[in-house]
């Protein structure tokens, strides 16, 4: 039997993972901040040593709010990530660690799928930030970092339940239509994780790979859909990013292709909409 450690493992990624697990013959054992703290090394080799296999779901997300705490986002998307990949190597350990589409620029003129060899470009401190820990976690071992987009889940805050709440609420919203990639259902890569440990592929895997479901659309099309689904009497309209301005630039396109994982897994992805469908359903109950 396998002991997968899951840090991070209260946020939306992490209790996905667990709910998936939850049927395993492995063990998983979530951890939230204060019980594995990736920035307080004694205490973190302690709590991994029996794992075998560890899931690093930690990071600071809040993009904007990264712009005026570069610090912050540092210290838990890169300096935290080098300590626990050296803890890894050192301990003879799998490290499964988490990124983003976010490492890529996406400038206006690209509509073609990034692949794990093209060339990070983050341009905003969140990108940088987890563009720097892909690296730390990449330095020693073989760890296997995978970058996924546009997470949600039918928990924590993230875009699908925001959407959903204003649209029960609000006659209108006006969301950005030129910003493109690909919803992820944290349901999907909770299954895609569980599948590649419990099945043993992960022990052949590392290096970079992308996984997200399948498609892409823009945030005003991703918004369309949820209110459909959800039954509001909400309309949702178009609007150009320059209408929104944020403190941090966004990628306008940071669709990911998926084939390498495809191809050495086997991977079934599914249409960003049917995950979505799921996690909505979910909502309402």
């Amino acid at each position: 039997m396998l002991r997968v450690a899951i840090i991070g493992g209260k946020g939306q990624l992490g209790r996905a993972i667990s709910e998936i697990a939850a049927s395993s013959l492995n063990s998983y054992v979530a951890y939230d901040e204060h019980e594995a703290n990736i920035l307080e090394e004694l205490g973190l080799r302690d709590r991994l040593a029996s794992a075998d296999v560890v899931i690093n779901c930690a990071a600071y997300t809040n993009v904007e709010a990264a712009e005026d705490d570069s610090k912050s986002a540092y210290m838990l998307n890169a300096h935290g990530v080098a300590t626990l990949s050296h803890i890894c190597a050192e301990q003879h350990k799998k490290l499964i660690h988490i990124s983003t589409d976010y490492v890529f620029g996406g400038d206006d003129k690209r509509n073609v799928p990034y692949t794990e060899e093209d060339a990070v470009a983050p341009i905003n401190i969140y990108g940088q930030s987890k563009a720097e820990g892909e690296r730390e976690a990449l330095c020693v071992g073989d760890a296997i970092v995978i970058r996924t987009a546009w997470l949600y889940a039918p928990w924590s805050k993230n875009f699908c339940r925001t959407i959903y709440s204003l649209s029960a609420t609000q006659h209108e919203l006006r969301v950005v239509d030129d910003q493109r990639g690909t919803p992820t259902s944290a349901l999907s890569l909770a299954r895609f994780l569980v599948e590649i440990i419990d099945t043993g592929q992960y022990a052949k895997m590392s290096g970079i790979y992308h996984y997200t479901d399948s498609g892409e659309c823009s945030w005003y099309d991703l918004a369309s859909a949820i209110v459909e689904l959800s039954g509001h009497n909400c309309q949702v309209l178009p609007c150009r990013s320059s209408e929104r301005p944020t403190r941090a630039k966004r990628p306008r396109y940071s669709v990911l292709s998926k084939q390498r994982v495809i191809t050495e897994t086997n991977t079934l992805l599914r249409p960003w909409h049917d995950a979505l469908v799921e996690v909505v359903n979910r909502i309402k109950e």
